[in-house]
């Protein structure tokens, strides 16, 4: 009678990657719940679906890159500290406020650096950390700097309208009225999503950035503000098409622009030179 061989499998080979590749997804599915949560109510699930839960394309896809670096790290044994920090990330991941979550990944990519065995662990750290940016630590700054950076835009607005900005208001061009840019108008939502992106396809790479890389990823920051700054100023170049400019068809042309832009540079140019390194 045949016997069954005894295997022997590596129970132990993938348990730390994918131990923190189920913490990630959780706490990345925890986060953007209030957004999902909205976008069915207001739109219905396929409908929001179709619009990827109002959560930007490159969110989506930083956290496939960061779940996909953590499975290339270097396969480890569980450790002490590991249950620590992912108790603590576990309370954040509870908070029935999901901005929470947030820092529980910030947590969860500083434990990763530090811990790091190998490069694979620092660069899975660094896509981590940099995803948290977008809907974490950019409404601080935004919350702590909102008069300085709507200030900013617009003067850049004023600029173009060839009106002299006062605050975040600037007068129209014909004189009927002025134009109130208002924080859900900001470049700055724009320009972490740049930064996120770049970062992710240095670190896909070989996470060293180079000066090249680096003035390429200033140069998607300054066209991603150039593109929102254009939109707000033709509202107020054109008035009488503020609908226009401002609803459903200026918001989705602004949006795809800005995706296809980051996408394209960091695709093609963030990262270029540098050589790539698993």
């Amino acid at each position: 009678m045949a016997r069954l061989a005894s295997i022997s499998l590596p129970a132990q080979t993938l348990v730390r990657p994918a131990f923190f590749a189920a913490l990630v997804a959780i706490g990345f599915a925890n986060g953007i719940s209030e957004h999902v949560y909205r976008a069915v109510a207001d739109k219905g699930l396929a409908t929001a679906a179709s619009d990827t839960f109002d959560v930007s394309v490159i969110l989506w896809g930083a956290c496939a890159a960061a779940l996909l670096a953590l499975f290339r790290t270097r396969a480890e044994e569980m450790r002490r500290s590991d249950l620590a920090m992912a108790s603590l990330a576990g309370l954040a991941f509870l908070l029935p406020v999901p901005a929470a979550s947030w820092l529980g990944l910030c947590l969860i990519a500083l434990h990763l650096h530090v811990t790091a065995s190998d490069k694979a662990a620092r660069r899975a750290a660094a896509i981590l950390f940099a995803l948290t940016i977008p809907l974490f630590w950019a409404r601080l700054l935004f919350a702590a700097f909102s008069d300085i950076i709507l200030h900013s835009d617009a003067r850049l607005v004023g600029w173009i309208v060839g009106t002299e900005a006062v605050g975040n208001v600037v007068p129209l061009v014909d004189g009927s009225g002025s134009l109130f840019i208002a924080p859900g108008c900001s470049s700055l939502a724009n320009l972490s999503l740049a930064l996120l992106s770049a970062t992710v396809f240095i670190n896909m790479r070989c996470g060293r950035w180079t000066p090249a890389s680096l003035a390429w990823a200033l140069t998607s920051a300054a066209a991603v503000v150039a593109i929102n700054v254009t939109r707000i100023s033709l509202i107020g170049l054109y008035p009488s098409h503020y609908g226009l400019i401002h609803g459903p068809v200026g918001a989705t042309i602004a949006g795809w622009l800005t995706l296809i832009v980051i996408l394209a540079i960091g695709y093609h140019r963030i990262g270029y030179d540098a050589p790539y390194d698993r």
